[in-house]
């Protein structure tokens, strides 16, 4: 595993205009949040809990307090949600990465619910930000001493790997599909693509897209989302054609979300 300070001390040198932000799930621990924080020279951390008065309330707490008192060049910002819900911890860790985008982003993955962690990896490899690990080790003490509080040693940067992400366009057609309660005609779906630019004119010798043209880009789309990925079905009566967005295309919506040039339409 990578050094975590030769990663920090290299996005330093790389842009001073970039802030070092990281997104730290908050559990029954204290150091192992705010020692990596302080280590990585982090400029803006995302404290993540399930909810205001939990059981956590009070490490959340310790850690701010400390932020405030000791770094106040930290910024941080709490954030609610449940963290047992893989999607919903999915949609918030890319919908940070996606705000922080011009930033270097961080999540430790040592800290939270094993549902956090593996949000985080897959966070990082879907949307390119760096996990670290932060590992621990308790002295020894007598059986009837209370557990001291962690010594936390160098966080360690994880490997990660590229997925494999749907195309730009079939979140597209995901997204109308859902905006439309789950099932469109082709027709109607085809003047949605024309609308926003993904069914279009490729060839400046042709005037105009005939119809067989537009069902053409289409199919060529939709058959692979259809047939691979079973994010959609196609279902035909008579000339009549409606496209259904499957389950499997609602949790890949959940997991990817809208391209952003997509989310304001």
């Amino acid at each position: 595993m990578t050094n975590v300070n030769n990663i920090t001390n290299m996005a330093s040198m790389t842009n001073f205009a970039h802030l070092r932000v990281h997104i730290v799930p908050v559990g029954f621990q204290f150091r192992r949040v705010t020692e990596p924080l302080v280590k990585m020279q982090a400029d803006k951390v995302y404290l993540v809990t399930y909810e205001e008065n939990d059981e956590a309330r009070r490490f959340l707490n310790q850690i701010r307090s400390e932020l405030h008192q000791q770094y106040g060049h930290i910024k941080d910002e709490t954030i609610y949600l449940d963290l047992w819900d893989l999607y919903e911890c999915l949609e918030k860790f890319r919908e940070i990465m996606f705000k922080e985008k011009q930033n270097h982003i961080y999540v430790n993955v040592s800290t939270g619910t094993k549902i956090t962690s593996i949000a985080g990896m897959l966070s990082c490899m879907l949307w390119g930000a760096t996990p670290y690990y932060a590992p621990v080790a308790y002295p020894k003490t007598k059986e009837a001493e209370p557990p001291p509080t962690e010594i936390v040693e160098d966080p360690e940067v994880l490997p990660v790997y590229d997925i494999n992400k749907p195309k730009p366009e079939s979140l597209f057609i995901l997204h109308l599909l859902k905006k439309a309660g789950g099932r469109m005609r082709k027709a109607q779906l085809i003047n949605e693509l024309e609308r926003l630019g993904i069914i279009r004119l490729k060839d400046e010798s042709i005037l105009k897209l005939s119809k067989s043209a537009k069902h053409s880009q289409l199919r060529v789309t939709l058959d692979p989302m259809e047939r691979e990925w079973n994010y959609v079905r196609v279902e035909s009566n008579g000339r009549r054609s409606e496209v259904l967005l499957t389950e499997q295309g609602e949790t890949a919506l959940r997991i990817f979300g809208v391209p952003q040039t997509a989310s304001a339409k």
